[in-house]
């Protein structure tokens, strides 16, 4: 009987940023800078970390917020887009397209009072 592959994980942490959330109404041109700032951060941060391309992925997304509020961590999926695209860019995967994302899950992470950031947990998916 041969044993199952081995999957490899990769756990991005962005730093504290202005993140994005589906309940805002902000203007085109403050969402599209911040936007760029969380994709360019997310793709430096990647590819810092030199890791070797992965095919196929389940990308678990753990929010951090700045208080012990109630809040719902998918409401955040703007930000975790941008991210996703930045690990896009850094090499990480290939694309963002379903046959290579395979899921992306949103759970909320402990309490942080420096403020509100977001961990990508990246898993490879067999």
């Amino acid at each position: 009987m041969t044993a199952p592959p081995e999957t490899r994980t990769a756990v991005i942490k962005l730093p504290v940023l202005p993140l994005l959330n589906s309940n805002q109404r902000l203007h085109w041109a403050v969402r599209a800078r911040r936007t760029k700032v969380i994709r360019e951060t997310a793709a430096l941060v990647t590819w810092s970390k030199r890791l070797a391309p992965m095919s196929k992925v389940a990308i678990t997304a753990v929010i951090h917020p700045k208080t012990s509020r109630r809040f719902d961590p998918h409401n955040l999926q703007p930000t975790v887009k941008a991210a996703i695209d930045g690990l896009v860019d850094a090499g990480l995967v290939a694309d963002d397209d379903s046959s290579r994302v395979v899921s992306v899950a949103f759970i909320a992470g402990a309490k942080d009072p420096a403020g509100a950031w977001v961990e990508l947990v990246v898993r490879e998916v067999p």
